[in-house]
């Protein structure tokens, strides 16, 4: 699972052992949460298919699935998945972090 962020988000999220994703209010009429992907980041379009700015795109941060996350209502919840509270994500679960190539 994916989570994209920019300089700020990076910052806060790899402070800590445990990483914390902040559930918040997005744009858009959708419900309260934090959000993932599944799509990598060199995937075309990532910004404009996952409707968030470019800046976003800047960090990453990877771990593996537990199958506890919702998928977005509609055709994109084949691939935007959210947890309607903070998520943590243990050390076992933490696969990659870091600057992107985007």
């Amino acid at each position: 699972m994916n989570h994209f962020t920019d300089q700020p988000g990076y910052d806060a999220i790899s402070s800590q052992p445990i990483w914390c994703f902040k559930a918040s209010v997005p744009p858009g009429g959708h419900p309260e949460g934090a959000y993932f992907t599944t799509l990598a980041p060199g995937t075309p379009n990532l910004a404009m298919r996952l409707r968030i700015p470019r800046d976003k795109l800047a960090f990453l941060f990877q771990f593996a699935d537990a199958g506890d996350l919702l998928p977005l209502r509609g055709g994109r919840g084949a691939y935007i998945f959210y947890s309607p509270n903070d998520y943590f994500v243990e050390p076992v679960r933490q696969q990659d972090r870091g600057r992107t190539q985007l």
